[in-house]
C-alpha cells in the first residue's frame, strides 16, 4: 500500500447501566475509571494528564493517540495504543500506525474483548453494542487512513471517486494537513461483523491504491519527462538538503509515492514512511532555521539507512 500514510483502528465501548456522555454525572465517569483500572492493572500504564510528562504528551499526540477530554488515560507505548474516556462514548480503545497496518484492528479488538470480560458493556442481542453515535451501534468499530491521491487529483477523477466511495458505505473527505491526501473512514457498523468490516476496508483501501496507480501511469504517458524530473529532484534535494520545511518535505514525499508507484525510482518503502512520520511531528508548517536544519539532518538520516 505504497500511498497509506496513516492508519487508525478505534473500538468504542460503552459501560452497562451508565447514561451515555452527554448526560453522565461526574461521580459516576469516576466509577467508570475505577472499573477500567482495576482491569487494566499490569496490562496498560494509567496516565494521569495534569502531571504527565510533555514528551509522553508529545508521543500520544503525533502518533494520533491523544483525545481526551477527561484527565485519566491508559496507554500501551509498545503496541502504539491508547484509551480515551468519554469523548463519543465511555471508553475509546485505539491503535495506529504509520503506513498501512492491518494488525491495528486486531489490537483494538483483542483489548476490547479482554475487557468485555472483566466489565459489562451496553450490549443488545439485536442490535450488537450500544451508542450514543448511531453510526458505531453494532460493532462499536471504525477504520480509518490518510491515504495519497495526487494522481487521481492531476486527472480530475477524485470527486467522482468521493461519490462512489460514498455509495459503497464509506467516506472520503479532504485532509487539510496535507495537499492531495484524503481520508478514508468507515461510516456504519450495523448488520456487519467486525471480521467483514475489517476485510471489506482492507478491500476498498487496495482498490483506492490500484485507482491511483491506474490514474498515475494515465498521467505519466503525457508528462513523463516532468515526472521523472520531478522524482530524481525530490531525491536529490531531500539527500542534500541542508534547511527544510514541512511543506517542502510533503511536497517531495508526493513525489517519491508517485515515483514508486511507476517503478521511476528505486527506494524502499519504509524510508517514505519515516519521512512521511517526520512530517506527521509537528504543530506548525512555521519552524524556525534551528527545527529546519534538524528536519534536514533526520531526513537524510532516514535515508542513509
Amino acid at each position: 500500500m505504497n500511498n497509506v500514510i496513516f492508519t487508525k483502528a478505534t473500538v468504542l465501548r460503552n459501560v452497562k447501566d451508565y447514561k451515555f456522555v452527554p448526560k453522565l454525572e461526574e461521580d459516576k465517569k469516576g466509577e467508570i475509571v475505577d472499573k477500567l483500572s482495576s482491569a487494566l492493572k499490569g496490562k496498560l500504564s494509567s496516565l494521569n494528564l495534569s502531571t504527565a510528562d510533555s514528551k509522553v504528551i508529545d508521543y500520544l499526540k503525533v502518533n494520533g493517540l491523544f483525545n481526551s477530554n477527561y484527565q485519566t488515560m491508559f496507554i500501551s507505548e509498545k503496541d502504539n495504543l491508547s484509551i480515551s474516556l468519554f469523548n463519543e462514548e465511555h471508553i475509546s480503545i485505539v491503535a495506529t500506525s504509520v503506513g498501512y497496518d492491518k494488525t491495528i484492528s486486531k489490537k483494538v479488538l483483542d483489548i476490547a474483548k479482554f475487557l468485555a470480560n472483566k466489565i459489562s458493556f451496553s450490549y443488545n442481542d439485536q442490535y450488537g453494542y450500544l451508542m450514543s453515535n448511531l453510526n458505531y451501534i453494532g460493532t462499536g468499530i471504525k477504520l480509518e487512513c490518510v491515504i495519497a491521491l495526487p494522481a487521481l487529483s492531476k486527472i480530475g477523477k477524485i470527486e467522482q471517486i468521493k461519490r462512489n466511495v460514498r455509495q459503497l458505505g464509506y467516506r472520503l473527505n479532504d485532509n487539510k494537513k496535507i495537499a492531495d491526501t484524503y481520508v478514508l473512514s468507515t461510516i456504519c457498523n450495523l448488520g456487519f461483523t467486525e471480521n467483514e468490516i475489517c476485510t471489506e476496508f482492507d478491500k476498498m483501501v487496495s482498490k483506492l491504491q490500484d485507482l491511483e496507480i491506474e490514474s498515475a501511469k494515465m498521467y505519466d504517458v503525457s508528462n513523463h519527462d516532468e515526472v521523472v524530473d520531478d522524482c530524481n529532484r525530490s531525491i536529490a534535494i531531500l539527500n542534500s538538503a541542508n534547511l527544510m520545511n514541512y511543506i517542502e518535505l510533503e511536497n517531495h514525499i508526493k513525489n517519491l509515492r508517485l515515483g514508486l508507484n511507476l517503478g521511476l525510482i528505486n527506494i524502499d518503502l519504509d524510508k517514505i514512511n519515516g519521512l512521511q512520520k517526520l512530517s506527521l511531528n509537528k504543530d506548525s508548517e512555521f519552524i524556525s532555521k534551528g527545527e529546519m536544519l534538524n528536519l534536514a539532518k533526520n531526513i537524510k538520516e532516514i535515508l542513509k539507512k
